[in-house]
């Protein structure tokens, strides 16, 4: 009877030590802290801007790694799934004339992904000169979705992205707050960032900031949108022209339906004030669709409210048109925004 009390004991020991060492293996980072953000240079010739002649496009995209809606599901996707939805991707942008590409959710090096590096592959794809990163998901292996174990993520670098034919002079990686989630939970989770790049236009300097919001908490969320104004009033309000654009992962305060998603039946975007508090910013304007303030961008398939926005300094950027694209190489649709710089 000792014998096999001592036999379970060591069973236990070992199972629990097993669990504690691939925990902490698993959640520590693959890249140093001054490889989680940079600049990547193509052999593709640059583009020149004309100051308040050439219009300029830009767009937003959550591209939830070219996954199609087949996003955080189980199941192990081929290769050539992924490449087929960027290059999906590529014939709509190459139709809107976008020449920034503003992404979210791209994965640079990921198991679940066959380890290409999106970004690389759709700029260079497009011909774009240069693409800056900002990694938000830098983990050695992520046990998530939980079964099968052949469909976990595995290795994870993913970041934010922006893609562009005109020079990328800086990049930089500000970290969100987090959301109060267990300690266990949090060690394998992603950082929500704001990507802060600046591209050369001519003489002009643009910034952009690209951000994805917490998507399950809304205090957090609120919390979050609060920052980024504070970061922009503090760094960039009346020095220039600025983009924010990106996944807020909220609806517009005048949405038509806030709640009662039946792909999320908990989600409840009543009072909510992430988006309130950028429109009550009145250096910056927002970037939609001629009558049409709502028009939705989540999910592709059958959208139902809108979480992707692009906002502009009003004062520096002329304002010509937006349009929301129809893909289904993700689970959101793009936005882009044609503009002039004003002289």
């Amino acid at each position: 009877m000792k014998m096999i009390l001592k036999i379970v004991l060591l069973f236990i020991f070992i199972f629990v030590t097993s669990v504690v060492l691939f925990f902490f293996w698993g959640s520590s980072g693959i890249l140093k802290n001054d490889e989680l953000s940079g600049i990547k240079k193509l052999p593709h010739k640059k583009s020149e801007y004309i100051p308040g002649i050439s219009p300029i496009r830009i767009m937003t995209f959550n591209c939830g790694y070219f996954s199609g809606m087949k996003n955080n599901l189980p199941g192990v996707i081929p290769e050539d799934f992924y490449k087929k939805n960027i290059d999906n991707f590529y014939e709509i942008a190459s139709v809107s004339g976008a020449e920034i590409i503003c992404l979210q959710e791209i994965d640079l090096d990921s198991k679940r992904s066959h380890y290409i590096d999106q970004s690389y592959y759709l700029a260079d794809k497009l011909s774009f000169m240069n693409h800056a990163f900002a990694v938000n998901w830098n983990k050695k292996y992520v046990p998530f979705p939980y079964w099968p174990p052949s469909a976990n993520f595995g290795k994870m670098v993913s970041a934010q992205s922006i893609v562009s034919k005109y020079p990328i002079l800086d990049s930089k990686r500000i970290v969100l707050k987090r959301a109060d989630n267990p300690f266990y939970y949090d060690r394998f989770y992603l950082d929500r960032l704001i990507q802060d790049v600046k591209i050369k236009l001519g003489d002009n300097i643009l910034t952009i900031l690209n951000i994805h919001m917490e998507a399950f908490d809304r205090k957090t969320r609120e919390d979050q949108s609060a920052y980024v104004l504070e970061y922009y009033k503090k760094n960039y309000k009346n020095r220039g022209p600025v983009i924010i654009l990106g996944d807020f992962n909220c609806v517009p305060p005048d949405a038509i339906k806030k709640t009662g998603f039946s792909d999320e039946p908990e989600t409840n975007y009543i009072n909510e004030k992430t988006i309130e508090l950028f429109h009550k910013e009145e250096s910056l304007s927002e970037a939609y669709p001629d009558n049409n303030r709502n028009e939705c961008t989540f999910p592709s398939l059958k959208p139902d409210r809108k979480l992707d926005y692009i906002f502009f300094t009003d004062e520096y950027i002329e304002f010509i048109k937006a349009a929301v694209y129809r893909t289904n190489s993700s689970d959101h649709l793009p936005v882009i925004m044609e503009f002039i710089l004003k002289k």
